[in-house]
């Protein structure tokens, strides 16, 4: 059986409301919660008009953690390029990790300009994001493995850094991405491979082959049964197929290649040129629906392809109604 995850969207909801969402996902089943790390939310206001959201990560964790019981919580995903340095990201990680054991995980990605140009800093190219990534990976694990550790990277540096609290090992660290590049970075130096709504294909042919290559040159792997497989499925239920569609329409900048990459991190600008996007290019890259069994269905896609993990981002206008259809018609059916 997959592992169920859920999705806290900090841009789409309130940081209250997104706790609230955190123990209707518990209490229906899921098993994770993955929260995004973004400063600028990837649009400037919702389908009603209202102004988006964009509540820090960091600071909403340990709320949600202490609000549950058993439900792991992490990054989907976090990047570590200007804004943060490994040291910190390790730093927030254990505390979390000895207050609550075994209940924290890290989601890493390259990137998008929406966290780093505002702050002033320049987007490196993709060979570099990846490079930067992959050592800050090598300077977290250090850290939690090491005493008084020296780090001299091409990107970061330690002098004689030592972690006081928390466990010995890392937390479970999952890598992101949606080609070859990223997915053999995941094989060798993470836990966890995690990608988006992607074409099965792709997937079989091209990511997953690029995870095993990474697991080849692993120490930490032996084979990709060992790395966790996540996909990421955009998803809006609702009685009424029109309410959902209507809650998705922000996200359409996220159907343009572009915006991941290009500098661009006005929320407006994209969400003006997300404008464009037409309603049948949604309904074909998200889940829109009032059936249930359309959710099966994808899911079932995904178990099918080898994902270990199904996390639903959901648009739904009424969470409380999309966890009970998850609960009692999707997760039953696996």
């Amino acid at each position: 059986m997959p592992r169920f995850g859920y999705f806290a969207s900090l841009e789409e909801f309130s940081p209250a409301a997104c706790l609230e969402q955190v123990t209707l996902a518990e209490d229906a089943g899921f098993e994770t919660v993955w929260v995004n790390d973004h400063f600028h939310p990837w649009f400037d206001h919702l389908a009603d008009g209202s102004e988006a959201h964009g509540g820090n990560c960091w600071s909403w964790m340990p709320a949600a953690l202490e609000r549950t019981d058993d439900v792991e919580i992490g990054t989907g995903v976090t990047a570590v390029l200007e804004r943060y340095h490994p040291a910190n990201i390790a730093h927030q990680l254990a505390t979390l990790a000895e207050l609550y054991p075994d209940r924290v995980f890290l989601g890493l990605g390259t990137g998008e300009a929406l966290n780093e140009s505002p702050l002033g800093y320049d987007r490196p190219d993709y060979g570099e994001r990846a490079r930067r990534t992959a050592e800050a990976i090598r300077a977290i694990r250090a850290l939690f493995e090491g005493e008084f550790v020296d780090f001299d990277g091409e990107f970061w540096t330690l002098d004689g850094a030592n972690l006081y609290t928390g466990p010995d090992e890392a937390p479970p660290i999952h890598v992101a991405g949606s080609g070859p590049t990223s997915a053999r970075m995941a094989g060798d130096l993470g836990d966890g491979y995690v990608t988006v709504y992607e074409d099965p294909e792709k997937v079989e042919g091209e990511l997953f082959p690029a995870v095993e290559r990474g697991v080849a040159k692993s120490a930490r792997n032996e084979t990709l049964a060992d790395v966790e497989k996540t996909v990421h499925i955009h998803v809006a239920y609702d009685e009424n197929e029109s309410r959902a569609l209507e809650a998705c329409k922000p996200w359409r900048c996220t159907l343009l290649p572009v915006v991941f990459d290009m500098d661009i991190a006005d929320p407006r600008y994209l969400q003006a040129h997300g404008d464009k996007v037409g309603e049948r290019a949604l309904r074909d890259a998200f889940v829109i629906t009032d059936d249930p069994q359309d959710i099966v269905d994808v899911t079932e896609t995904y178990v099918d392809a080898g994902f270990d993990q199904i996390v639903y981002q959901s648009s739904s206008p009424d969470q409380e109604a999309f966890c009970d259809v998850v609960a009692t018609d999707v997760m039953p059916s696996f």
